[in-house]
């Protein structure tokens, strides 16, 4: 997801930033998208909703970041039946003895510096309510009505499907919560599944480490960059092509989104944000999960055309064009090959952009993959 930025000045939590990014992607199989989610939510102080099935490594991102930042981690999986106490602690029965009620967060969500909350649409209303207040405000309530402050960093959810449209008003100011939310999809690629298959250990290894004051040193020079007229000429061009489209993300995630934004140049070593670097705002900029992403990318590329959205595009032009082939058609097969054929030429055109290669190297393969099997059914 990494455009093309022109160099800036030396930065050397920028680089740690940088290194971490380059390891991560590297150590997780096809989930370059879904650190820079991550690291850019940490840069922005924001929080990441991803969705899809289990076994998708979205623990293991957090676990691989709780290793480099250090910190407390908190962990839970949320089901209709798990208590409050589960998540903010137990009621002190000595704080009872002396007639006051507080809980005892030692280990729980309100003294955790990471969150992994699995399947966070699934608890109860008290739950919700609380993970509200701690999401949002970075304030809890231990009991006696005192607001404490939380040294949460980044919590990133995780739910199997995305909430429906009917939820309550809990739910969605939940899910409204998590400025960045994505599909996280299997592995696709066969390289892919050859390193996921044999590689006897997928955990990352990094070679440096980074400290709370280096964290909030970035996010305060993630904060100071300025927008060129560019990129706020692009921004408003797309929120206007959106509400033309129906699509009207709500005041507060608007200006979310522009710190997201920023943080996502930051990430990407730019000295200014452009327009390529909107790339990120297709992670914001919707409500509805089953139509507006889809809205939000295209309008993204149409007004800003970063390479990464058109990358994006041209894979999903693939998977499409692969699942509308019967390979047994030698005409059809031939058709598809030829569209597949073209996608790579497309591919590369966007010399620069670092997802270039991998891209066209899965085109590739499944292009050969194509052949194989047109031939086997001959």
């Amino acid at each position: 997801m990494k455009p093309y930025c022109p160099p800036s000045e030396p930065h050397p939590v920028r680089d740690k930033f940088a290194a971490a990014r380059r390891e991560l992607s590297s150590a997780l199989i096809e989930r370059e998208d879904e650190v820079d989610l991550a690291l850019t939510a940490l840069i922005a102080n924001e929080h990441v909703l991803l969705v899809g099935p289990p076994g998708c490594g979205k623990s293991l991102l957090l676990d691989s970041l709780l290793a480099w930042t250090g910190g407390a981690k908190f962990s839970i999986l949320l089901t209709k039946f798990t208590a409050v106490e589960e998540v903010m602690g137990p009621v002190s029965l000595v704080g009872l003895k002396e007639d006051r009620y507080v809980r005892v967060t030692a280990g729980k969500l309100p003294e955790a510096d990471y969150a992994f909350v699995d399947e966070v649409f699934k608890g109860s209303s008290a739950i919700l309510n609380c993970l509200l207040k701690i999401l949002n405000e970075r304030v809890y309530d231990a009991g006696d009505g005192a607001a404490r402050a939380v040294p949460l960093k980044l919590c990133l959810g995780a739910s199997n499907e995305w909430p429906s449209p009917d939820t309550g008003k809990e739910l969605s100011a939940l899910f409204d919560r998590f400025t960045l939310r994505k599909t996280v999809s299997p592995i696709r690629s066969r390289t892919g599944r050859a390193r996921l298959l044999w590689t006897p250990d997928h955990t990352p290894r990094l070679s440096s480490t980074i400290t709370p004051a280096e964290v909030e040193q970035a996010r305060r020079s993630a904060a100071a960059l300025p927008w060129s007229e560019d990129a706020k000429q692009a921004l408003e061009a797309v929120l206007a092509e959106l509400a033309r489209e129906g699509v009207r993300p709500g005041d507060r995630r608007q200006f979310k989104t522009v710190g997201v934004v920023r943080a996502f140049a930051f990430l990407n070593g730019a000295d200014a944000v452009r327009p390529e670097h909107l790339e990120v705002a297709q992670h914001c900029l919707w409500d509805c999960p089953e139509e507006h992403p889809q809205k939000v990318a295209q309008a993204i590329a149409r007004v800003a055309n970063p390479a990464g959205m058109r990358i994006a595009q041209l894979l999903l032009e693939v998977e499409s064009v692969l699942a509308a082939t019967d390979v047994r058609n030698l005409a059809a097969a031939a058709k598809a090959a030829a569209k597949l054929g073209e996608v790579d030429k497309q591919l590369a055109g966007l010399d620069g952009h670092t997802r270039m290669e991998t891209a066209r190297r899965y085109v590739r393969e499944q292009l050969r993959t194509l052949k194989l099997a047109s031939i086997e059914a001959i």
